[in-house]
């Protein structure tokens, strides 16, 4: 039964320092990722037009694993397009989807702050 090692971990208390912080949580962070907050404030708030990969990735101002993996999900349950234009492929809001007016709403309505958010990052860029 020898040496035993104990190892800390500091998981648990700083999850448990973030759930006891004192800021509200907002609707779109309770619903949604940062992540899944930007890619759906620019599909959803500007459903009129396609957003090529390179381009959502710099506006979006992530990772571009975590922007990948989201147009991927995205794209697989329906909620966006897939076109290829050349090299590119390009992703827009999907109007036939049966929520798509209601994540308009949503993107005006909760993620509206991503979306300007993004425009300042694009801004001082």
């Amino acid at each position: 039964m020898g040496n035993s090692t104990t190892i800390k971990h500091s998981g648990p208390t700083r999850r448990k320092a973030a759930a006891d912080s004192t800021a509200p949580t907002s609707l779109a962070d309770a619903l949604f990722t940062a992540t899944q907050q930007r890619v759906l404030a620019l599909l959803f708030g500007e459903p009129d037009r396609s957003f090529y990969t390179s381009e959502l990735i710099d506006r979006i101002g992530a990772g571009s694993g975590a922007v990948q993996r989201e147009l991927k999900r995205l794209a697989e349950s329906g909620l966006v397009t897939v076109k290829r234009i050349g090299n590119q492929k390009h992703y827009q809001a999907n109007p036939d989807s049966p929520v798509f007016k209601e994540l308009c709403g949503l993107a005006r309505k909760i993620l509206g702050s991503a979306a300007g958010t993004t425009r300042k990052l694009q801004a001082n860029s």
